[in-house]
């Protein structure tokens, strides 16, 4: 390839572009100024022509006398060897000459004389030996209607050509010239004006070969467009930053969580298998393992959901629903937990709101934040639960008497892996993927989650989703 970089192909656009422009303009002069040259030739003969028919012609009869002669030289200039005239009778025949042209060499032509029979002038070009070019006007004198004489007086074009041809030689060498200047200055203003493409190159390079996702570009000016494309290029690796670390710190923590049950699975199977033992106690390393199974699917299911909402995958069948009876269903099946506890789960009011959401998902954020609550609050405890219409958002709150939660730890509630109590989650069977499961679902939804929380007071959740046909629709 010819041009693989950029510059280059800028480069070559800006000059090829650059000599049309140039060849074109050198057509266009060349033709505009030869025009004007001959133009300007020919009204200089037509005036003369005019001014020797009518002051030298006219006022003879059909013989031309010998006087015309120093009348031509007088007003053409004596020796004058750029212009000539010729005097012809009506049928042709010379009858007066300059004395620095030779007749023979171009007779009067035979489409010049018919011209003339009919009034009208021509202007024809000759060539004197070959090389010597000549233009010539023939004008003709008539005298009611009659040809009675033919004027023709011409002239050299040897200067004219000589101006061209420096003309032509003058464009033939500049053009070149200025696409060589235009090269040269194009490729350095296209390096100048590229150099942040291979600032960004050289740093994509180090992140690559070096994982020092630190590394940014600096931004000199953010109002070009190269200026915004390493504006872009650093916000996009503060992204993959973060992304890096959360997915470290995710895998660490995913890896810490599996491997606790992992080490008690096998730890209780070498147990058992250690010595010969009695039904019952097969049984309960068997029940034991289970939990811990149980456990592990849980965790996993979980970070599946998460990983889909991640990439923007969880696609919600969302339709048309009664929310009020939702949580009405969701939380007569959290009583049968609640009242292990001794806990109340208390409905104070639930207002009809229509939603356009999808049952599954939100039945499991509902049930996330309910089973959270009865984790976390003592027997003999109670949680309060409410939906209300706010207009275009629909209200579920839902409140504990529980432990409640620490300022300094409620902004990572909803981080992945996070608990509070970290011992009592994991007697309890937590993962601490609920709550960011929870915040995926109200933002699919379009919809927010919010926590507020005291300790040795209680929590509360609150939720919004947008009701249908006054808000965004979840779709």
């Amino acid at each position: 390839m010819a041009f693989k970089s950029i510059r280059s192909r800028l480069t070559a656009w800006y000059v090829t572009l650059l000599g049309i422009i140039l060849i074109l303009f050198s057509v266009f002069l060349n033709y505009s100024l030869s025009k004007r040259l001959y133009e300007s030739v020919d009204n200089s003969l037509t005036v003369s022509a005019t001014v020797v028919a009518t002051s030298a012609v006219m006022n003879f009869n059909r013989s031309p006398l010998s006087g015309i002669d120093q009348f031509f030289e007088q007003f053409m200039g004596a020796g004058n060897l750029n212009k000539f005239y010729r005097i012809y009778d009506g049928s042709g025949n010379v009858g007066s000459r300059s004395k620095n042209i030779d007749a023979s060499k171009f007779p009067l032509s035979q489409a010049a004389y018919t011209d003339a029979l009919k009034g009208l002038n021509s202007y024809e070009t000759f060539l004197v030996d070959g090389k010597h070019p000549i233009r010539v006007i023939t004008m003709p004198i008539l005298r009611e209607k009659k040809l009675v004489n033919l004027v023709q007086v011409g002239t050299s074009l040897e200067a004219v050509q000589e101006t061209l041809r420096n003309l032509r030689i003058f464009l033939f060498t500049s053009v070149p010239l200025v696409l060589v200047l235009a090269a040269l200055f194009a490729r350095f203003m296209a390096r100048r004006a590229l150099k942040p493409i291979s600032r960004i190159i050289q740093t994509a390079r180090d992140i690559g070969q070096g994982q020092e996702l630190n590394q940014r570009i600096p931004v000199l000016k953010v109002q070009d467009e190269l200026g915004q494309l390493a504006l872009t290029f650093n916000e996009m690796m503060d992204r993959l930053e973060n992304s890096f670390a959360q997915m470290r710190q995710f895998s660490s923590d995913a890896s810490h969580e599996l491997r606790t049950p992992l080490t008690v699975l096998k730890g209780q199977n070498e147990l058992v298998l250690s010595k010969p033992r009695d039904p019952k106690e097969y049984q309960e390393v068997i029940a034991s393992n289970l939990e811990e199974i149980n456990y592990m699917s849980k965790v996993l299911e979980d970070l599946f959901i998460l990983s889909k909402s991640d990439e923007n995958q969880i696609h919600l069948n969302c339709k048309p629903m009664e929310l009020r009876d939702l949580v009405e269903e969701v939380c007569k099946h959290a009583e049968v937990l609640a009242s292990d506890k001794n806990i109340r789960i208390i409905i104070a009011f639930l207002e009809s709101v229509k939603i356009n959401g999808d049952e599954v998902r939100l039945r499991q954020m509902v049930w996330n934040i309910l089973d959270n609550g009865i984790k976390y609050t003592q027997p003999g405890g109670e949680l309060k639960v409410s939906l209300q219409d706010e207009g275009e958002f629909a209200l579920l709150s839902i409140q504990d008497t529980g432990i409640g939660i620490s300022e300094k730890a409620l902004p990572s509630i909803f981080d992945r892996f996070y608990r509070v109590d970290k011992a009592r989650s994991r007697d309890e069977g937590g993962s601490g993927l609920g709550l960011s499961i929870c915040k995926h679902i109200a933002e699919a939804h379009k919809g927010k989650i919010e926590v507020k929380s005291k300790l040795d007071v209680g929590t509360r959740f609150k939720i919004r989703i947008p009701i249908t046909g006054r808000g965004s629709n979840g779709q």
